[in-house]
């Protein structure tokens, strides 16, 4: 029994290895819900073996209900990890099809969710930008402006937009949600969900994620704990498979 079943595994493995070969394009389209899986997996196997061996739950400063996965590769930590008194959030940009800009967002070096943005602009698009690689404070934009307003209506727990502060020649850059690259507007969406396909990249949970994201950010402010957004172009990929 324990033969056959290392041989179905070898066939499984073989029958991917053939398809994939065979049709790059699948594993393009899969392979970040892939990293996602395998935070989860990861992280719920380490709270298994610390719960098991008496040990504490490690202290990660997110709220239950905004739970995060520890990313299993210790490069990448590597990549989004130093000293900050406050909360980082890290977004990886992984792919640009000259539209749309995908990334995986990290909270303090726990993996969180995907991201969208604009594709990028050798001279600036108005609304059709993303923003520039770098670090940025994050903070409640304290003005009641229409659009603040229309948000309260919508959602009970919003206050003041999430702004990405003191971007060289970007001004009301928000993080919030959206669906695709045309409710971008030059900002950041957030979602547990990512379609990819030949024809288009569309998220289709973001309104969930952005209010559990919101909620905590929300909380470490109203503490008086800065915020912090760095953003690290597709090269970081490369480096990790030089």
């Amino acid at each position: 029994m324990k033969r056959l079943g290392i041989l179905i595994l070898v066939a499984v493995i073989t029958f991917a290895i053939v398809f994939f070969i065979q049709r790059p394009e699948v594993l393009e389209q899969v392979w970040l819900w892939l990293i996602g899986l395998a935070g989860v997996i990861v992280e719920g196997f380490r709270r298994i073996t610390r719960i098991g061996g008496g040990g504490k739950e490690e202290k990660t400063g997110i709220t239950p209900e905004a739970p995060v996965h520890r990313t299993p590769n210790p490069e990448i930590n590597d990549l989004i990890e130093d000293r900050f008194d406050g909360v980082t959030m890290t977004v990886l940009r992984y792919s640009d099809d000259g539209t749309t800009t995908v990334g995986l967002l990290y909270v303090n070096g726990h993996y969180y969710c995907y991201t969208l943005e604009d594709t990028h602009q050798d001279e600036k698009v108005k609304g059709k930008t993303r923003i520039p690689a770098g670090k940025y404070n994050v903070d409640f934009l304290r003005h009641e402006t229409g659009l603040t307003l229309d948000y309260r209506d919508r959602f009970d727990w919003f206050d003041f937009h999430l702004e990405i502060q003191n971007v060289p020649n970007f001004t009301g850059i928000y993080i919030h949600s959206g669906g695709d690259h045309r409710h971008t507007k030059g900002c950041l969406l957030v979602s547990d969900s990512l379609n990819m396909s030949a024809e288009s990249t569309f998220l289709t949970n973001s309104r969930n994620t952005f209010e559990r994201l919101y909620t905590y950010l929300k909380g470490e402010l109203n503490k008086g704990r800065k915020v912090r957004l760095v953003i690290r172009d597709e090269k970081w990929f490369a480096k990790l498979n030089a």
